[in-house]
This record gives structure tokens, sequence and C-alpha cells, in this order.
């Protein structure tokens, strides 16, 4: 049938779909969780695997899931290929079944000032619920790595070297570069709606991420402007584990 936005079939794009045995096949596949909750960065890791992997001639197939299964982990796996999953909400009963089922599980933490400034512009919702929070600290206290997004957006090829150590990979300094280039190049669908393969909607990247993009010398505040005091206060004294623990108190 026909996919929908949010299809958790397989989608390759052309490179990858050219796939043969010159590539680096892996003798035992395994599991990439890309977690943590919207607006934070996780579609950009998500591409990052998936593109970092595709640099190296590693194959990966790379999928969107709403909710992780046993069932629909193991099955992923079958191809041969390394699997990469993205998803956001974090259920209970994946405190044991993800980490033993995964190699990694790389989240991204961003701001929440920023985060609602997104949700705002978008016209999701004014403010996060405590879900939001929650959700993201368990995946955090999983994670194998937390990327920070305000790096990744000023310093994106330093995040994607950190990252691909990470994964095992070893990607030259042009890979690093030309993976970096085509994070920035990737488009949401002409048609409107999700693009399967990247994952990116129409208007997912803010004109203000764009325009901070590789300035090393920015700071956090330019990177996630909510311009309304009260709710930024509001969030610090909501959830302070995540304000605190990531050093976002500065105004």
């Amino acid at each position: 049938g026909r996919c929908h936005a949010e299809c958790e079939r397989r989608h390759l794009d052309g490179v990858e779909q050219t796939r043969d045995s010159s590539w680096a096949w892996p003798e035992q596949p395994h599991i990439i969780v890309c977690a943590g909750p919207e607006r934070s960065g996780s579609t950009w890791l998500y591409n990052a695997v998936r593109l970092l992997h595709r640099r190296g001639r590693v194959p990966l197939d790379s999928y969107w899931m709403h909710t992780l299964s046993e069932d629909k982990l193991t099955q992923r796996l079958q191809s041969g290929a390394h699997v990469c999953i993205k998803t956001h909400e974090w259920e209970p009963e994946y405190r044991e079944m993800v980490p033993r089922l995964s190699k990694h599980i790389v989240i991204m933490h961003r701001d929440l000032r920023g985060v609602v400034a997104s949700y705002r512009r978008l016209g999701w919702a004014a403010s996060l619920p405590r879900k939001y929070v929650d959700d993201h600290m368990q995946w955090r206290n999983h994670a194998t790595l937390d990327i920070k997004y305000e790096n990744a957006i000023r310093d994106g090829p330093s995040q994607l070297a950190e990252l691909a150590s990470h994964l095992g990979l070893a990607p030259s300094a042009e890979d690093i570069t030309d993976v970096h280039r085509e994070l920035t190049e990737l488009q949401s669908s002409p048609t409107g709606g999700a693009d399967q393969v990247s994952k990116l909607w129409p208007g997912h990247i803010s004109i203000n991420t764009k325009k901070y993009r590789d300035c090393a010398d920015t700071q956090d505040a330019p990177l996630n402007q909510l311009n309304d005091e009260r709710e930024g206060q509001s969030l610090l004294r909501r959830f302070p584990e995540y304000m605190e623990g990531y050093g976002y108190t500065a105004a």
C-alpha cells in the first residue's frame, strides 16, 4: 500500500539502493537507536548515523518506529545490514529490552526554551508536557552517547567525528566534511509531508538554525530564542533536573 507520514517500512536513498558485495557487510548486524523527544535534533542525529554509514559503504537499514517491540527490532536485522531506528517516546518495557537488543543508544539534548520556541513556530503547543522531559531522562539513563544540539549546529563536523568514533566508524576528514555538507543539503518532500528517507518535514529547520549553522562562536541563547521570559522561568522551575543537569540555566 501507499506509504504515509508515519510509515515504518525501510526506505533507501539512491546510493543505498546500489549496495552490493563490494560494501562492508557486517558479520554480526546490530541495532542503533536514535532516540529522544521532538525538536531537539533527533532528525539530524538519525541522518548523521545514516550518512556516516553510507559514506563508509557500511550497509545500514534506517527506519522510523513509533513504538518499539522485540519482534519489530529482530525482524529488521534479517537483511544482513545494521539497523538504525528513529523514535521519540519512552515506554516502561524499554528498560530491559532496548539496552539488551541495541548496541548503541544515541540521543540529543537541547535547551527547553528553544524546544518551546520550535513548538510554537510549528503551532504544536505553547509549552511542554511533563512527559517530554520524563521520556528524555529515561532515554538519557540508557544512552551510550548524548550530543548537545547547540554543538551540532555551531560545529557539526566535530560532533560528526565524535559520533562516528562512538559507532566504530573511521571516516577521513574529507568524509566528515562531505557528510556535514550532505546533512545541510537534505530536503523535505516536494509534495508535502515527511520525506520517507530523511524523515524531514516542511519547515523542519528554522531560519534561525540556518543563520547560526557553522558559527563556532555562537552562544546557546541565540539558538534558543523564546521571547517569553515568563515561560522561560517556568521551564527552569518545572524541569530543574533537565535544565540544571545540562547547564541551561543562563538567560
